[in-house]
Protein backbone atom coordinates (compact mmCIF):
# COMPACT_ATOMS: atom_id res chain seq x y z
CA UNK A 1 0.00 0.00 0.00
CA UNK A 2 1.41 3.28 -0.89
CA UNK A 3 2.41 6.07 1.79
CA UNK A 4 -0.57 8.25 0.44
CA UNK A 5 -3.00 5.63 1.23
CA UNK A 6 -2.17 4.62 4.58
CA UNK A 7 -1.95 8.30 5.61
CA UNK A 8 -5.82 8.55 3.86
CA UNK A 9 -6.33 5.71 6.12
CA UNK A 10 -5.30 6.80 9.04
CA UNK A 11 -6.79 10.32 8.56
CA UNK A 12 -10.33 8.44 8.21
CA UNK A 13 -9.89 6.64 11.51
CA UNK A 14 -8.94 10.13 13.42
CA UNK A 15 -11.78 11.44 11.43
CA UNK A 16 -14.45 8.16 12.06
CA UNK A 17 -13.37 8.27 15.34
CA UNK A 18 -13.93 12.43 15.79
CA UNK A 19 -16.78 11.70 14.21
CA UNK A 20 -18.22 9.02 17.06
CA UNK A 21 -21.89 10.72 17.71
CA UNK A 22 -22.75 8.38 19.97
CA UNK A 23 -23.04 4.37 21.40
CA UNK A 24 -23.78 1.45 18.79
CA UNK A 25 -27.37 0.42 18.64
CA UNK A 26 -26.89 -3.04 17.14
CA UNK A 27 -25.22 -6.15 18.19
CA UNK A 28 -23.04 -5.88 15.70
CA UNK A 29 -21.17 -3.73 17.45
CA UNK A 30 -19.84 -2.84 21.11
CA UNK A 31 -22.12 -0.48 23.07
CA UNK A 32 -20.49 3.21 24.84
CA UNK A 33 -20.88 4.15 28.29
CA UNK A 34 -23.12 7.39 28.42
CA UNK A 35 -21.70 8.95 31.49
CA UNK A 36 -18.77 8.42 34.23
CA UNK A 37 -19.64 8.23 37.49
CA UNK A 38 -17.56 10.65 39.91
CA UNK A 39 -16.57 7.96 42.59
CA UNK A 40 -15.47 4.71 42.42
CA UNK A 41 -17.59 2.17 44.49
CA UNK A 42 -16.75 1.15 48.30
CA UNK A 43 -13.62 -1.95 47.45
CA UNK A 44 -14.93 -5.11 47.33
CA UNK A 45 -13.46 -8.01 49.14
CA UNK A 46 -11.30 -10.31 47.40
CA UNK A 47 -14.12 -12.99 47.25
CA UNK A 48 -16.08 -10.91 44.64
CA UNK A 49 -13.19 -10.15 42.71
CA UNK A 50 -11.39 -12.25 39.52
CA UNK A 51 -8.02 -11.42 38.08
CA UNK A 52 -8.18 -10.94 34.27
CA UNK A 53 -5.15 -11.72 32.04
CA UNK A 54 -5.47 -11.91 27.90
CA UNK A 55 -3.57 -11.88 25.08
CA UNK A 56 -4.91 -11.82 21.93
CA UNK A 57 -5.84 -10.04 18.20
CA UNK A 58 -9.59 -8.51 17.71
CA UNK A 59 -10.65 -7.29 14.47
CA UNK A 60 -11.51 -3.03 14.23
CA UNK A 61 -14.46 -2.10 12.79
CA UNK A 62 -16.77 1.01 12.18
CA UNK A 63 -19.82 1.03 14.01
CA UNK A 64 -22.54 4.09 13.56
CA UNK A 65 -19.35 5.78 12.05
CA UNK A 66 -17.17 5.29 15.02
CA UNK A 67 -14.02 2.98 14.79
CA UNK A 68 -13.54 0.27 17.52
CA UNK A 69 -12.78 -3.29 18.13
CA UNK A 70 -15.43 -5.86 17.14
CA UNK A 71 -16.20 -7.81 20.26
CA UNK A 72 -13.80 -10.49 21.09
CA UNK A 73 -14.24 -13.37 23.21
CA UNK A 74 -12.78 -13.26 26.67
CA UNK A 75 -12.93 -15.14 29.98
CA UNK A 76 -13.53 -13.21 32.83
CA UNK A 77 -12.47 -15.34 35.79
CA UNK A 78 -15.09 -18.58 34.81
CA UNK A 79 -17.48 -16.57 32.92
CA UNK A 80 -16.98 -16.46 29.26
CA UNK A 81 -18.67 -13.45 27.32
CA UNK A 82 -16.95 -10.92 24.65
CA UNK A 83 -15.58 -7.54 24.68
CA UNK A 84 -15.55 -4.94 22.45
CA UNK A 85 -14.99 -1.44 22.08
CA UNK A 86 -15.78 2.13 20.81
CA UNK A 87 -13.45 5.37 20.36
CA UNK A 88 -15.52 8.19 21.22
CA UNK A 89 -12.84 11.20 20.30
CA UNK A 90 -9.16 11.20 19.20
CA UNK A 91 -7.04 14.55 19.76
CA UNK A 92 -3.63 14.55 17.83
CA UNK A 93 -0.50 15.68 19.19
CA UNK A 94 2.23 17.34 17.35
CA UNK A 95 2.56 20.35 15.25
CA UNK A 96 1.01 18.46 11.98
CA UNK A 97 -0.68 15.86 14.00
CA UNK A 98 2.07 13.47 13.15
CA UNK A 99 2.37 12.68 17.09
CA UNK A 100 0.60 10.49 19.58
CA UNK A 101 -3.27 10.01 19.12
CA UNK A 102 -4.86 10.71 22.54
CA UNK A 103 -7.86 8.27 22.01
CA UNK A 104 -11.10 8.28 24.68
CA UNK A 105 -12.71 4.84 24.91
CA UNK A 106 -15.35 2.85 26.29
CA UNK A 107 -15.41 -1.09 26.30
CA UNK A 108 -18.30 -3.23 27.22
CA UNK A 109 -17.82 -7.14 28.35
CA UNK A 110 -21.06 -9.23 27.90
CA UNK A 111 -21.99 -12.57 29.07
CA UNK A 112 -25.20 -14.34 29.51
CA UNK A 113 -24.39 -13.58 33.75
CA UNK A 114 -23.95 -10.36 32.89
CA UNK A 115 -22.00 -7.18 31.86
CA UNK A 116 -19.83 -4.21 32.38
CA UNK A 117 -18.63 -1.27 30.83
CA UNK A 118 -15.40 0.83 30.84
CA UNK A 119 -14.34 4.59 30.47
CA UNK A 120 -10.60 4.95 29.38
CA UNK A 121 -7.84 7.19 27.80
CA UNK A 122 -5.43 5.75 25.86
CA UNK A 123 -2.23 7.04 23.67
CA UNK A 124 -1.49 5.93 20.83
CA UNK A 125 1.93 6.51 19.83
CA UNK A 126 3.85 5.77 16.38
CA UNK A 127 5.63 2.55 16.27
CA UNK A 128 7.68 2.55 13.70
CA UNK A 129 7.90 4.31 9.76
CA UNK A 130 4.92 3.39 9.17
CA UNK A 131 2.21 5.98 10.15
CA UNK A 132 -0.75 3.41 10.06
CA UNK A 133 0.46 1.22 12.86
CA UNK A 134 0.92 2.67 16.96
CA UNK A 135 1.22 1.61 19.81
CA UNK A 136 -1.42 1.82 21.82
CA UNK A 137 -1.59 1.93 25.99
CA UNK A 138 -4.94 2.58 28.34
CA UNK A 139 -5.87 2.18 31.72
CA UNK A 140 -9.78 0.64 31.28
CA UNK A 141 -11.90 1.74 34.65
CA UNK A 142 -14.89 0.01 35.26
CA UNK A 143 -17.58 2.39 35.44
CA UNK A 144 -20.28 0.25 35.78
CA UNK A 145 -21.92 -3.40 35.59
CA UNK A 146 -25.35 -5.47 35.57
CA UNK A 147 -25.90 -8.88 36.81
CA UNK A 148 -23.22 -10.56 38.50
CA UNK A 149 -20.79 -7.49 38.03
CA UNK A 150 -23.60 -5.74 39.87
CA UNK A 151 -21.52 -2.71 41.34
CA UNK A 152 -18.29 -3.16 39.43
CA UNK A 153 -15.15 -1.95 40.59
CA UNK A 154 -11.78 -2.27 39.16
CA UNK A 155 -8.77 -1.80 36.53
CA UNK A 156 -8.15 -3.52 33.21
CA UNK A 157 -4.51 -2.26 31.48
CA UNK A 158 -4.34 -2.66 27.93
CA UNK A 159 -0.73 -2.84 25.99
CA UNK A 160 -1.41 -3.51 22.02
CA UNK A 161 -0.61 -2.41 18.44
CA UNK A 162 -3.48 -0.90 15.98
CA UNK A 163 -2.36 -1.87 12.42
CA UNK A 164 -4.68 -0.29 10.14
CA UNK A 165 -3.05 -2.38 7.42
CA UNK A 166 -4.70 -5.26 8.64
CA UNK A 167 -7.49 -3.29 10.55
CA UNK A 168 -6.55 -5.75 13.85
CA UNK A 169 -5.49 -4.34 17.32
CA UNK A 170 -3.17 -6.96 19.12
CA UNK A 171 -4.05 -6.84 22.59
CA UNK A 172 -2.34 -7.99 25.89
CA UNK A 173 -4.77 -6.97 28.67
CA UNK A 174 -4.35 -7.66 32.59
CA UNK A 175 -6.06 -6.28 35.51
CA UNK A 176 -8.83 -7.07 38.20
CA UNK A 177 -12.52 -7.03 37.92
CA UNK A 178 -15.03 -6.82 41.14
CA UNK A 179 -18.53 -7.63 41.60
CA UNK A 180 -21.64 -8.37 43.54
CA UNK A 181 -21.67 -12.07 41.96
CA UNK A 182 -18.72 -12.75 41.52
Amino acid sequence: MAILSRQVLWSAFVLSAAACSGPSGGVTGPSAVSSIPSGESAAQPSARCTNVSFEGTAQLGVFDGALGAVPTPLMVGSISGAMGSIVESVEAKGSRGQGAQHLTLHHEFVSAQGSFQTSARAVCAPAGRDPTVCRVNDVMRIVSGTGVFANATGQLHNHGIIDLNTFTLTVSLRGRVCGDGL
